[in-house]
């Protein structure tokens, strides 16, 4: 399985992962009817989510129920780079919603706690992990369940198709990120504002030999 391959099915199962969640998150909702949910269950319920995640990649990177190494340290890399990026929007989101709390009473219900954020992906990832040095832990009836599940939606006709295309632009977004890191490094742009930094520290430095 080339890298292109994995990264495009990758996205394609996250896709479909968070397509079925939603139905569940739907159930939970429904469940708990009208009650407004605390700021620790809505992070224990992303902690699970996160988690099953990371077991259901973890599937996804073996080949043949056997260990791939390279396969599971890029799935990895792309599961810790899509939680991020969950992340970012997710402060993005809660930041636009709180500036528009005093017109309106959205932002009053977004709950956004970087730290908790934080802890969640890193026990995913950590989880994800462990998974390596211990598979028996992955076989498991839930994420057996969800495997086969977005197996089975990814092969239907119109849904399946709808979701290649979320995969195609989770490929190429994936892509333009890593081709802006290499021309960042490539441009020297680090180095110009640092030198520019050091440029006006010293020049501060003179002026204040001069005053004195």
């Amino acid at each position: 399985m080339n890298i292109f391959n994995t990264i495009f099915n990758l996205g394609v199962l996250f896709a479909v992962y968070g397509f079925i969640w939603f139905f569940i998150d739907l159930l939970m909702k429904f469940i708990i009817s009208n009650r407004k949910q605390k700021t620790s269950e809505i992070y224990f319920s992303k902690a699970i989510k996160y988690i099953f995640l990371a077991n259901v990649t973890f599937l996804f990177g073996l080949e043949n129920n056997q260990i791939n190494w390279q396969n599971l340290a890029l799935s990895g890399l792309i599961l810790l780079l899509y939680f991020i990026e969950k992340l970012q929007k997710n402060e993005k989101k809660a930041v636009l919603m709180n500036q528009f709390s005093g017109f309106t009473n959205l932002g009053k219900n977004t709950v956004f706690n970087r730290k908790a954020e934080i802890i969640v992906i890193s026990i995913s990832i950590t989880f994800y992990s462990t998974l390596i040095f211990l598979p028996e832990l992955a076989d498991n009836p839930i994420s057996t369940w969800f495997y086969n599940e977005i197996i089975n939606i990814e092969n239907l006709p119109l849904i399946g198709f709808i979701f290649k295309v979320i995969g195609f632009f989770f490929l190429l977004g994936i892509l333009i990120k890593i081709t802006n890191s290499f021309m960042y490094l490539l441009s020297g742009d680090s180095y110009k504002k640092n030198d520019s930094v050091n440029q006006d520290n010293d020049n501060s430095f003179d002026d204040y030999e001069e005053i004195n």
